[in-house]
Order: structure tokens, then sequence, then C-alpha cells
């Protein structure tokens, strides 16, 4: 008992000597901030969300709650681990104060959003039935650190068109515009849209004085967020508690929040092909759909659907063909209304199967976005302002000859260096400098192939893993050397599907060798015979998913479902037309979600035993779709390539 009591002891003191965590809650609607009148709307009990983590961290957490992060940091006096507030007024503070953070994950409301939209108020009797009524009239628009009722509200004004530019006046609280209502100073007043009814429980606004007019785009709401001096190790325990409290029903009616909190992918947003990790996974993916999904926007586009947009909640880039189709245009779009930011646009004529439309996705990383085209032409250009950083060809370049479906494989990022796959006897795979574009090094072997590469850490060994035209191989990312070559029982693959990994093992699916789980030896090196098989499941083009512990993918006609955990059993097989052509799909939150190219959009219960879609939409009506592009998923708004638009549409919420 003695020594049992000493080991106590010494772990009670070695938690007791750890500096509390320090996290600042900047959020409106938590009870210190917030008006607590109206019951369940602006009592967030963060209290009970720092006891929950201090029992599971064996650390005290010290809550600072402050309206400024400028207030927290003078009661702290130190640079606090975590804020929790909404992600305009944290970025806006943070970048004026110069503190490093980031967001790591984000709270849902009672809804299930991420997101939240301001609101255009007027009195009760005013005349004005829509935004176009405001024309030449006064509206008080918050502070401009308030996105939702700043700049979300100039935009809504602005495709509003009014006759005559409204008058606009800018608040100095979230309240001000709506108490300037009140005594007749405005016409109308930009709110969050959580505040008129708090303002009514609070006897600031008389009840049924106001009404809501219009509402802004959608902005995302309360995050959290991490700064440099919380430890890596810190972050990962903190991040894998907040994201797992759906099933804690006190803590969810605490933080009035359906979900609670739910993980940010890294750069915010659907930023390479497949999304982050090359994966196709997508954390938001709803559990139910609408009826119909609420277009938000739609852009007209020119070219043959085949290359995916890439987005995050600012932007969204869209490759695409001039109407001649003799040049390549890529689009960068405001997600708020699709309106076009800049475009980048050069001769690409040249006759080749499946048209000479772009069909690699782009890469964006760190400020950089990546444009490759069917003919080879790479670009490098500042995504705020489309200006080129640098460019190449990839048969001018190196030589050789063009693929007879063009270059399809997006660059791959390691680094600071960018992956390319000229496909030449001298330089197969290539890494150039991905600031500068100058090359790094080159490796010889086979011509290439239309797959993406991946990179992970496989075997004890980070490498870069993809297919030629001939066989699949591993390469080390810091001297492109060759580590292994594997050649499938069955030749005369495309090598067109993205391989897997699942639990350090490599998932491979082609069109004449089936579907296949390799394992890797200690040294790095890929296992030629597979762990698991099944022939039946053998794409051409459509790349699988994994949910859970089930890899999901489309071929001539049929959709699989196999079991990873039982030797790559098939669970359910479905024939069906939709599936014969190209299909894309994304896995995520226990769902599936295929779009085909015959334009049906369709939602499965991975864990479902059977074939049956949940919902099943066609969100470019009844015309033909014929869309190869792979969708981005950025919250709850998915970016769908049709035949001739880009289509920005919500899954719920606003």
């Amino acid at each position: 008992m003695i020594r049992y009591a000493g080991i106590f002891l010494a772990f009670a003191f070695s938690h007791a000597a750890e500096k509390p965590v320090q996290v600042v809650v900047m959020d409106p609607l938590s009870l210190p901030l917030s008006c607590s009148c109206v019951d369940g709307v602006g009592q967030r009990r963060y209290d009970k969300l720092g006891d929950h983590l201090s029992k599971v961290l064996g650390r005290s957490i010290n809550l600072t709650f402050e309206e400024s992060l400028d207030l927290a940091l003078r009661r702290i006096r130190a640079t606090p681990d975590f804020i929790i507030g909404k992600d305009a007024m944290v970025s806006f503070d943070s970048k004026r104060l110069k503190l490093k953070v980031k967001p790591i994950a984000a709270l849902t409301d009672r809804t299930g959003a991420v997101t939240h939209r301001g609101v255009f108020i007027v009195r009760t009797k005013d005349p004005a039935r829509r935004l176009s009524d405001l024309s030449g009239r006064k509206v008080m628009l918050g502070p401009v650190e308030e996105a939702e009722t700043h700049q979300a509200a100039k935009t809504a004004l602005r495709k509003a068109q009014l006759a005559k530019s409204a008058s606009l006046e800018v608040g100095g609280a979230i309240d001000s515009g709506a108490l300037a209502l009140t005594d007749g100073e405005v016409a109308s007043a930009v709110v969050p849209e959580y505040l008129p009814p708090l303002l009514v429980g609070c006897e600031k606004l008389s009840e049924n004085s106001v009404r809501i007019l219009a509402k802004t785009p959608s902005v995302y709401g309360v995050r959290l967020f991490r700064t440099d001096v919380a430890d890596n190790a810190l972050v990962k325990r903190v991040l894998e508690e907040v994201t797992g409290l759906d099933k804690q029903k006190d803590l969810l009616i605490a933080l009035e929040s359906a979900k609670g909190f739910v993980k940010i992918p890294d750069q915010l947003g659907w930023l390479d092909w497949r999304g982050p990790g090359r994966r196709g996974q997508a954390l938001t993916l709803p559990k139910q759909m609408p009826k119909a999904l609420k277009k938000v926007w739609s852009t007209k586009l020119t070219g043959p659907a085949v290359a995916g947009p890439v987005a995050n909640e600012k932007w969204v880039i869209i490759p695409d063909k001039n109407r001649g189709g003799k040049k390549d245009l890529f689009r960068c779009l405001d997600t708020t209304d699709g309106s076009e930011l800049w475009r980048l646009e050069y001769e690409a004529d040249m006759e080749m199967d499946y048209s000479n439309s772009p069909r690699a996705t782009p890469v964006v990383h760190e400020g950089l976005v990546y444009l490759l085209g069917a003919l080879g032409d790479l670009h490098c250009l500042r995504i705020e302002t489309g200006e080129v950083v640098w460019r190449t060809n990839y048969y001018q370049e190196y030589g050789g000859k063009l693929l007879p479906w063009g270059s399809s494989s997006p660059p791959l990022i390691v680094a600071e260096k960018l992956i390319i796959n000229p496909g030449v006897p001298d330089s197969s795979l290539v890494a150039l400098d991905r600031k500068t574009g100058r090359l790094i090094w080159e490796t010889s072997g086979h011509a290439a192939a239309y797959s993406a590469f991946v990179i992970d850490k496989l075997g004890g060994r980070q490498q870069i893993v993809g297919y030629d035209s001939a066989s699949l191989g591993g390469w080390d990312p810091a001297t492109g050397k060759r580590l292994w070559q594997h050649v499938p029982t069955e030749g005369s693959d495309f090598n067109v599907t993205t391989p897997l990994i699942y639990d350090g093992q490599l998932l491979l699916a082609t069109e004449n060798n089936g579907t296949r789980l390799h394992r890797f030896e200690n040294n790095g090196k890929l296992v030629n015979k597979p762990v698991m098989a099944n022939p039946s499941l053998a794409p051409d083009t459509c790349s699988p998913v994994i949910v859970g512990d089930r890899a999901f993918a489309t071929a001539y006609g049929e959709m699989y479902c196999l079991d990873l955990k039982n030797n790559l059993k098939t669970v359910w097989m479905q024939e069906d037309d939709m599936f014969y052509d190209h299909s894309n799909v994304i896995g995520g939150n226990g769902r599936v979600l295929v779009w085909t190219q015959s334009g049906d959009l369709l939602l499965l219960d991975a864990g479902a035993n059977e074939f049956s879609p949940l919902s099943r939409l066609r969100p470019f009506g009844d015309v033909k779709v014929d869309s190869m592009s792979h969708p981005a998923i950025v919250g709850n708004r998915i970016y769908l390539r049709g035949p001739n638009e880009i289509a920005c549409l919500q899954f719920s919420g606003d």
C-alpha cells in the first residue's frame, strides 16, 4: 500500500506541476457574455466543458471570458493555449495583435450547422419587402470585424442591385443597429440571426416591433483555435475530446449544440484531388438530405465537365475551356455569389479523346495554386491575386509523347517539393521546388499513368506511392529513388484509380486485377501477394472510398460494398445503369455520397447491409449532365459541375 501511495503522490505532483491550460472564450452566446433572457439561447456553459476537459486531461482548465482578445490577454498576461469564438472576431483580433492561431474544430449550433448569417431587420410597418426596397435609404451594418453583419451584408446588398446605393453606417456593437432602428435613425439594421429573440427577451426590443427583411450569405460561426504555445500532444488530446461529445447529451445541452465540435480539415477546405489527403473524405456529410438541395448560386461555364473544383470558405477554382475550345480557362470564383475574382487563360489547342479540357484537379497549398492542363501546361499562381509565379510544360521541358487521354495526374505536395510525372525515360517522376519551379531531382522509369500519387509512412518509411504505365511503385521523397515495384498478375490496367491507405496497408482497385489489399515489410517494401482480394469490384475510373471498415466503388453498371475485416467479402452489390459510366464516391460521418456521370446524387448509410439509398436527387434536373468532375465539399456546401455551369448547393441549414 505504501508503494502504491507513493506512485499516486508522484502522479499527483507531476500533474500539479503542469501549468493550467489557458482557454479564452469570446463566444457571444456564452453565459457570461450574453443576455440570458431566453431559455436555451445565449447560455452556453463552457464551464461544463472545462470541467470535463480537466477531468479527462488531469490538468486544471482556466477559462477567461472576454468580448475581445485584447481584454483577455490583459487579464491573463500570457498567450492562451486555446481560443473559442466567432471565426471572424478571433481572426480579426489575432491578426491585429500578430498572434498566430489556427482553427482546429467548429462548434455546431442547435441545428447542426457550423455557419451562421446576419439578418436585415426593419420596423414591422416599414413598406420594404425585399432588399432592393432599401434603395437610397440608411442601413446600419455591424462592426467591421463582424463578418455576418458587415462583409456578408455588403455582399447581399451588392447582389440585390439597388437602384440607388443605400447609405451605409457602421455600428460600434452588434446591437447598435437594432437600437438605432427603434429610435428611427436608420431604415434597416443588420444583426446576427441569433440576436433579435435575445433583444426581445432582454426588453431592448418590443415584441413584434421589427421583422426580418432578408438574410446575408453564410459565414463560419464559432470555432476552437489553437495557438503556438499549445504543444501538439495537448492539442491532439483536446481535439479528441471536444470532437467526441456527440454522445454526451448533458454537454450538448450545456453548449446549445446538436453535435458538439467537429474537426476542421487542414487548410480549411477541399484543396486537392478527393479532398484532404486524397482520401475522398468529407467530415461534414449530412446524416440525411432534404428533398432538394438549396441552390446558393450557379455560374455559367463553357468547356466539358471533366476536372473538378477546389474550394474553401472564400473561393472556388474550377478548370474550364473557352467557348471555342482552343484555350484552357481556370476561373477563381467568390463563394458568396459565384462572381469571378480572377482567371488564367492560355492557348491549348489539340485534338484528343474525351475532349482537350483540363482533367487534373487544382492543388492549393500555403497561398499558391497549381493548375495543370491536359496538354501538360503547369502554372503556379498566387491564390489571392491570380498572379503567375512560374510555369512550365511537361512535354516542352522533358520531351515525351502526349498521353491519349492527356495529363491527368494532379501534382503532389511533399513539404517544399512539387511532384509531377512527365513519364519520359529519364524523367518518369520529377520533384520541383514548389515556390520557384526549380528542378530538385528526377528519376528514370516508365511512361506516365493517369492516377494520382499519394504520400504516407508505410512499412516504417515515408514514401510516395502511385502508378506508372506498367506498375505500382514507391519512391523516396528526398531523392526520387525507386524503393519497390509491383507488377500485377493481369496486365493492361489503365491505372486511373487512386491508391488508398488503410491501417498501414494499401488498397488497390483496377479494371483487370480487381480489388486487393497489400501489406508492407518493415523495410518499406510492398509484399506482392495481397492479404485479401475481391476480383468482382474492378473499376476502370472510380477510385474507392473507405468508411469504417468498408470500401465502396462503382464499375461497369454495378456498385459494391466490400468488408475490409472479412477478406474483402462483398456485403452487397447493386446493378443500375447510372453506375455504368464514371462515378465519384465520397465518404464520411457514417455515410457515402455518390455523384454519377448521369447526374444522380445518392446518399447511402455506410453501415447498411443492403443497397438502400437514404436519398436520390438530381441537382441539375432531367438534363443530360455527363459530368466526370469530382465534387468539392466545404462545410454544408457542395460544389457540383454540371453540363454548362458550376453550382454551389447546400445540404442543410441556411
